[in-house]
């Protein structure tokens, strides 16, 4: 009776018991001597709690639930102020708790009824009116799947931004990932603004039919959030902040166990959030900030302007390099830290009764940033490149566990830039604008069933970031001026600590002299290397120079035969070889896959391009050369088959030339 649950499937036994209950209060009030405007009271107060108790229920039925109570109320007042017992006064009862009871079925028939198909209706709640919509829209676009999936609150964010839907998802119906595909469906259903993708959210600790779709309304524009300079120390061990998410949530990753990897187009805003990440983990008391810039250095000159003119006696970068000879000594005495480290600090992990070395002031961790990357990453090389590149790898392999760790920033995170073995041990991965989708899916795997465009991206310094192999999730980073930069410099040098001294003692006279070297580095000119490199490899040398080369400093084989002829980009293109040795073939299939900037060639892309359409001929010739049986793989979200960029180099490193 409290709340009008007039659950039975008759209606002449609901209308009795509304009658019979409605009839035995007032006699009960009368008998009481109460004042009839108590009647008044009673349907107040029960229209009320149907109100609380029933949440947000559609619009008609709050209607409905409201007439029944002010018929009670008016019938419980008129009784109690004359004769409730009269034949009038029954058959008014009788009338209502008729009429009251023939609402149940009415209102069961007009749910199961498709919103667009009503026609019109009272609406009491614009909350109600957008669980009702968003739930309409879902199902409109899932289909029969998606039948009894509930939209339990459409919650507004903070910053005006957009809105969380939260949806509990049908039993034995839709899962999470179908629902996911449909999200860029609904952002069109709701005409959102150009650039607001929906994004689907598992919330953590919570069933797996609870799902929330993070819809922004609003496009996320440039960098207009500063960053916010820390004033008091921070720890590498509580992550660091590089932006807000559109629902104005923080958005970081952990740096402690993690290597990172950014990758972005010219002007996308990687090296201002390199330098916002300076500026975090350079107030961290248990961090130091290591600088590798191989284009002259321009990441760190504005951080060590300051300590060159004598306005603080501590560089606020620990050690920078922005040639290759630096780095080289750099990244040589990181892996020696990192070794000695795995002994010297034993007996600090077993104090702690931990396995992950434990840092601290004393025990500072090392994050290596590495702006530009592909100088020193990208297939390019030969002789000191081949040296760095190997040596970041294997920090990158066995630093992790003793505070050793790389931010590696790139134009591009495609095999040719960046080794696939390097790729995949990335913690976190940000992919900020780039020009192709495929790019993006070099990143995230999941780029392609997400269905991730460079489009979405419409803002300076937005990207996408994922941790530990998580979803994608949207970011805006903040942005950092010169004087910002100046202000966090200042308070850096002040604070940051010492690098240990056994780590210092291990690094030997590289690091006890670095500062004088710098102070020549920083205040002439530095070495400056071409600032976007070939996509796979050098334009000097043989056209296969530098393929295959990361983590291997021997060269690969070089093919007989003429040079092939140079295409748009001033590399050699692949092209149909027949009386030549058969690892020519290898050398074809390595261009074909830089030529797309993917790890991975179906067979009849590397057939069109090499064996003139013919996919048995090109069979033959991978065969005769080594290489393994196609894969299954995917290509550019299809399923096909084919090889990786792996297999070729594993066949070339056993062919003879």
């Amino acid at each position: 009776m409290a709340t009008w649950s007039l659950a039975t499937d008759s209606v002449g036994g609901n209308a009795i018991t509304a009658a019979v209950g409605v009839a035995a209060t007032t006699a009960a009030m009368d008998a009481l001597g109460l004042h009839p405007i108590a009647g008044v009271g009673i349907a107040a107060v029960g229209a009320l709690s149907s109100l609380v108790t029933g949440g947000m229920a559609p619009p008609e039925r709050v209607a409905a639930t409201l007439g029944r109570w002010a018929g009670v109320g008016g019938w419980m007042t008129w009784a109690l102020a004359g004769d409730p017992w009269s034949a009038l006064g029954i058959g008014a009862l009788v009338g209502g708790s008729v009429l009251g009871a023939s609402m149940g079925p009415w209102l069961r028939r007009r749910s199961a009824v498709p919103a667009g198909a009503r026609a019109g209706g009272l609406v009491l709640g614009s909350t109600a009116k957008e669980n009702a919509e968003w739930q309409q829209r879902i199902i409109d676009r899932g289909g029969q799947s998606f039948h009894g999936i509930v939209v339990e609150a459409v919650t507004k964010w903070e910053n005006g931004g957009g809105v969380d839907v939260r949806v509990c998802l049908p039993k034995a119906g839709a899962t999470v990932d179908q629902l996911r595909y449909l999200a860029p469906g609904l952002a069109a259903d709701a005409n959102l603004p150009h650039g607001c993708s929906i994004e689907v959210i598992e919330p953590e600790g919570e069933g797996q039919r609870t799902v929330i779709l993070r819809v922004p309304t609003q496009v996320m524009t440039s960098l207009d959030e500063g960053h916010p300079l820390w004033e008091e120390q921070r720890s590498i061990l509580d992550g660091v902040p590089i932006g807000a998410h559109p629902n104005g949530d923080t958005a970081e990753g952990p740096m402690r166990e993690e290597s990172w990897l950014v990758v972005g187009k010219k002007g996308a805003g990687k090296t201002t959030l390199l330098w916002g990440i300076t500026a975090t983990v350079g107030m961290c008391s248990d961090a130091l900030v290591w600088h590798i810039d191989l284009n002259g250095g321009g990441m760190t000159q504005p951080w060590v302007d300051m300590w060159l003119d004598g306005r603080v006696q501590r560089c606020p970068i620990d050690w920078a390099a922005p040639n290759v000879d630096e780095a080289i000594r750099m990244v040589t005495a990181a892996v020696k830290i990192a070794k000695h480290r795995k002994i010297a600090y034993r007996k600090r992990k077993k104090e702690h009764n931990t396995n992950l070395l434990p840092v601290g002031a004393d025990l500072p961790e090392i994050v290596i940033i590495l702006d530009e990357g592909a100088e020193a990453m990208a297939a390019a090389g030969k002789g000191q490149v081949v040296e760095l590149a190997t040596k970041l790898e294997e920090i990158q392999r066995i630093a992790r566990n003793e505070a050793v760790n790389l931010v590696l920033s790139v134009l591009r995170g495609t095999g040719d830039l960046v080794p696939a073995a390097m790729s995949t041990q990335t913690g976190v991965g940000i992919c900020m604008k780039v020009r192709q989708q495929k790019e993006i899916a070099a990143v995230f795997e999941s780029a392609w069933e997400l269905k991730l465009k460079p489009e979405h991206l419409t803002a300076k310094g937005s990207g996408w970031i994922s941790v530990d192999g998580a979803l994608p999730v949207r970011y805006q980073g903040w942005n950092i001026l010169p004087d910002d930069m100046e202000k966090a410099a200042l308070r850096i040098a002040q604070v940051r600590p010492d690098l240990d001294e056994a780590s210092a003692s291990v690094a030997g006279d590289d690091y006890a002299t670095r500062y004088e070297r710098m102070r020549g580095l920083f205040t002439e000119d530095a070495e400056i290397v071409e600032d976007e490199p070939a996509p796979a490899a050098a334009a000097s040398g043989t056209w296969t120079s530098g393929w295959g080369s990361f983590g291997n400093t021997a060269s690969a084989p070089e093919p007989a035969g003429p040079a092939l002829v140079a295409g748009d980009d001033g590399i050699e293109d692949a092209e149909i070889v027949e009386d030549t040795p058969i690892d020519d073939i290898l050398v074809g299939a390595l261009r074909v896959m830089a030529d797309a900037g993917s790890d991975r060639a179906t067979r009849s892309q590397l057939a069109d391009r090499l064996t003139g359409g013919d996919e048995d001929l090109l069979r033959k010739r991978m065969t005769a050369a080594g290489a393994c049986p196609v894969h299954s793989l995917k290509v550019d979200g299809r399923d096909a088959r084919g090889w990786y960029r792996r297999d070729i180099e594993a066949a070339l490193s056993v062919t003879a030339a």
